[in-house]
């Protein structure tokens, strides 16, 4: 059905070394970018720790983000966080790091190489890469979108949202891939952001995604008629749902 989209989230006990600059051992826990999913969720919604966060943008040349999808999330994060030194959001292309389907693992290969944002001081890095080709799990009936995969790292697959656009703009599949990864980054559902209520899907297969329907973080989600849907723009945008709000801000977000 068209406008349906599945989300993907990994949950590793991998560490990927090598990314910083740093030994990654050595670094105080917070700074770290190699702990696994949900590991940094009150870093991002408090500022306890940080203050700022910087969003390094690294995309596949012919694959840049749409301008109006980064905007969109620019007004989302400062809707749920609280980073009073402001958000900031740098973006650069690279060439093609391969043209087949990208495993995980892969991907943690083309972040160790490209990235060069990391968390210091009292600003949180956030790594997204926009990918050229599809994950290697996505299949024709359950296409994955975005995966986040540690705890400040997110992939999109551009192509396979290329594929889907239609009826509904690529910048608003983009739009809800990155805001629904961020979720993830956040904690939800019950991964690092700790549920004020039961709201987790029963599916292990959609564990940490949220069984209310129409909510930013169910793991199917149809954008044409969600119940939680709001135009920002003229673009339709889809956000958590009461119960989802409420983890957020017992874990120190707005």
């Amino acid at each position: 059905m068209r406008g349906k989209y599945f989300f993907s989230w990994i949950f590793f006990l991998l560490f990927l070394t090598g990314c910083s600059p740093d030994d990654p051992a050595k670094a105080p826990s917070a700074h770290r970018n190699d702990l696994v999913l949900g590991a940094s969720a009150r870093d991002y919604l408090s500022d306890e720790l940080f203050t700022s966060m910087e969003l390094e943008v690294v995309y596949v040349t012919g694959h840049e983000p749409a301008e109006e999808a980064l905007q969109s999330l620019s007004t989302f994060l400062n809707k749920y966080i609280n980073k009073p030194d402001g958000i900031s959001i740098k973006k650069r292309a690279i060439a093609s790091p391969q043209d087949d389907t990208y495993s995980i693992e892969e991907i943690k290969s083309v972040e160790k190489k490209n990235r060069t944002a990391f968390s210091k001081d009292k600003k949180l890095a956030t790594f997204i890469f926009f990918a050229n080709n599809k994950s290697e799990d996505s299949e024709n009936r359950h296409r994955i979108l975005g995966k986040a995969y540690m705890n400040t790292s997110m992939v999109v697959f551009e192509n396979e949202i290329d594929e889907m656009a239609g009826t509904i703009s690529r910048s608003e599949v983009q739009t809800v891939t990155l805001h629904h990864e961020f979720g993830h980054l956040f904690g939800l559902v019950d991964n690092g952001s700790p549920a004020q209520s039961a709201h987790e899907d029963t599916n292990k297969e959609y564990r940490a995604h949220c069984n209310v329907d129409g909510c930013l973080m169910a793991a199917a989600i149809d954008i044409s008629s969600s119940p939680l849907s709001f135009f920002e723009n003229g673009q339709k945008v889809i956000d958590f749902d009461e119960k989802c709000k409420l983890d957020l801000k017992a874990n120190g977000g707005k």
